[in-house]
């Protein structure tokens, strides 16, 4: 053997025998680099979780900062025990933050994930706030459902949409809410898939056929298929969904007009879109095949439209009527007409709630932003459900105001004065599908997910343990 082979050969048994001698650190360091280095870490990892809060940092940077404080402690113990920082941290006496080592990894770090994970874009967001509450049931959540599944599908994200996670009875929802996106833009691929998958009994309570016929009518296609898929399908249901959408095309198409939107064969809004308005349809004509042989059925949706051309509902008129006519005084500029409708009509109940939020959401639309701030709080007085729901109207009508075009800033969701966590997600869902959107700067989810969520007092402990070790583990890099 060479002479310098066999010499490294006799200090590399050197050092492996003195070393435990020298060292009780991991990593060969002597007793006081070692203190000195556990110190360090301690001082660093306390500074990343005290000088870094919610709301001055994205959830992503302050998870990445916090995992690498978490990672600190995690090495004192294991690289330095016999310090006198970790014999400080095993006692008890240390925290990391305002936070108790243990309540640190296990609960704060994997809360810090979740609201991570929540923040990561506007569907996370929504579905984060969805699922605050899992126990909740209500109207409101469900719609809040409708709206996430229909985000999903109006992005092609068919598979997450079929997949997601609901109760059995809100199956038909889901359903009803994937296949109405898929037959309105013609998605001939899903709607065979859907059809193949489901039974009779679910597609008659999702409501396909009718579904199915709404579409033919937004579609502006030959009016022949329309009448025919009626006459094959011979329900009220289904000639209701006809005709519906014959009159939400014609008042899709004359908004456009009156609001000087370009467009060229279709028009589209957040829920709905008219193809082929070249074509346009003479409604009684229309009314009269669908509704042929029982005319008088067709008269409530006659209303409606009569009521979007100027013609000012009858006392028995029906909301959706009611409603129509206040887009017509919107639309005409007879901004004081639509302020007192409401009154005038001596509307009570339901229908009361229904005109005087549209009145909110038309005002913000048209720009008058005096008109909706004074109808919004006059709303609200009323109780916190009022309250949200006057401004997810006024917002809803910011969104849809042509002249000056909302723009989503870092807090301009967080600003909203919603505090109903699912009525935030429908506004943030709506958003998302508005033509005119617009962004700029940092994403607003994190203020929206701090807003609704922000703190780390008392919380659960996670239900999976391997999902709480990897939210507080920092991967190799």
């Amino acid at each position: 053997m060479p002479t310098r082979i066999r010499l490294l050969s006799l200090v590399l048994a050197a050092l492996v025998i003195s070393g435990p001698l020298r060292a009780a650190n991991l990593d060969g360091s002597s007793p006081e680099v070692g203190n000195a280095e556990a110190v360090r870490l301690y001082v660093e990892a306390n500074d990343f979780v005290t000088n870094m809060a919610e709301r001055q940092y994205s959830y992503d940077y302050l998870q990445f900062y916090w995992k690498r404080a978490q990672s600190n402690i995690d090495r004192i113990r294991r690289v330095y025990p016999d310090s006198p920082t970790s014999q400080s941290l095993a006692r008890g006496d240390l925290k990391i933050g305002p936070f108790k080592l243990d309540y640190f990894k296990e609960r704060v770090l994997y809360d810090l994930e979740l609201k991570r994970l929540g923040a990561y874009d506007d569907v996370n967001c929504a579905i984060f706030l969805y699922g605050l509450d899992p126990n909740r049931n209500d109207a409101i959540r469900d719609g809040t459902l409708e709206d996430i599944v229909e985000v999903l599908a109006r992005r092609q994200r068919w598979g997450e949409a079929l997949r997601f996670p609901v109760l059995t009875v809100h199956r038909p929802l889901l359903l009803r809410s994937i296949f109405r996106i898929a037959a309105l833009y013609d998605q001939k691929d899903i709607m065979r898939l859907m059809m193949k998958t489901t039974t009779p009994g679910e597609r008659e309570k999702a409501g396909f056929d009718p579904i199915l016929a709404e579409a033919l009518a937004l579609g502006g296609g030959p009016r022949s298929d329309l009448y025919k898929f009626v006459a094959d399908h011979p329900t009220d249901a289904v000639r209701s969904a006809a005709l519906a959408g014959v009159i939400e095309r014609d008042m899709l198409i004359r908004h456009a007009e009156a609001a000087h939107v370009q467009f060229t064969d279709s028009v589209t809004t957040v829920h709905l879109v008219a193809r082929h308005v070249s074509h346009r349809d003479n409604i009684p004509e229309v009314a009269a095949e669908i509704y042929a042989g029982t005319p008088g059925e067709a008269a409530p949706l006659l209303a409606v439209y009569n009521a979007s051309i100027g013609t000012a509902p009858d006392e028995g008129a029906g909301v959706d009527a009611r409603l129509a006519f206040m887009r017509f005084l919107a639309d005409a500029r007879r901004f004081d007409a639509l302020g007192s409708y409401a009154a005038d009509a001596r509307l009570s109940g339901s229908d009361l709630d229904a005109c005087e939020l549209k009145a909110i959401e038309l005002f913000a639309e048209a720009g008058r932003t005096e008109d909706a701030e004074r109808a919004r709080k006059e709303y609200s007085q009323r109780g916190d459900a009022e309250a949200n729901a006057a401004a997810l109207a006024e917002f809803r009508g910011r969104m849809d105001d042509y002249d000056d075009q909302l723009v989503a800033r870092t807090d301009t969701f967080a600003e909203v004065p919603i505090t109903d966590p699912c009525v935030m997600a429908t506004a943030i869902m709506d958003w998302s599908l508005t033509p005119n959107r617009s962004q700029r700067g940092a994403t607003p989810w994190d203020a929206v997910v701090a807003k609704f969520a922000g703190g780390f007092d008392n919380l659960p402990k996670p239900k999976s343990a391997e999902v709480g070790d990897a939210a507080s583990t920092l991967k190799p890099y």
